[in-house]
């Protein structure tokens, strides 16, 4: 199940919250020496799972570069150009329609003890 959501999570924390993500991942097997439970009912093993590799950098405007190997370990080199940032929120408007005072009021005072 995960591997499928993999694909796009990163991506969409980028977009969501307008910054660079880096999906970092190993590939491979990975074996502890004493064997442990998952917590699923299956008997104690000792692999702690495949990884699946595929790892990659997102723009917060959702662009992707292509993933590394599946199978092999890789290096990932990539630009990325910080004003997109700023691009991508200026295109979204956040900062001309937020209300700074009005939250940091609101937040003042939800914290408080009688808050209601």
């Amino acid at each position: 199940l995960s591997e499928a959501f993999w694909r796009i999570e990163a991506r969409c924390v980028a977009i969501a919250n307008t910054y660079f993500t880096v999906a970092i991942n190993r590939v491979g097997t990975e074996f502890f020496e004493n064997e442990f439970t998952s917590g699923d009912g299956k008997p104690a093993h000792k692999d702690f799972g495949h990884f699946y590799g595929s790892s990659y950098v997102t723009g917060p405007d959702g662009s992707r570069t292509p993933a590394l190997s599946r199978t092999r370990d890789g290096l990932l080199v990539t630009e990325m150009d910080l004003n997109l940032i700023r691009q991508v929120n200026d295109g979204w408007n956040f900062r001309m329609t937020q209300r700074l005072d009005m939250y940091a009021r609101e937040l003042s005072e939800a914290v408080k003890p009688y808050y209601k």
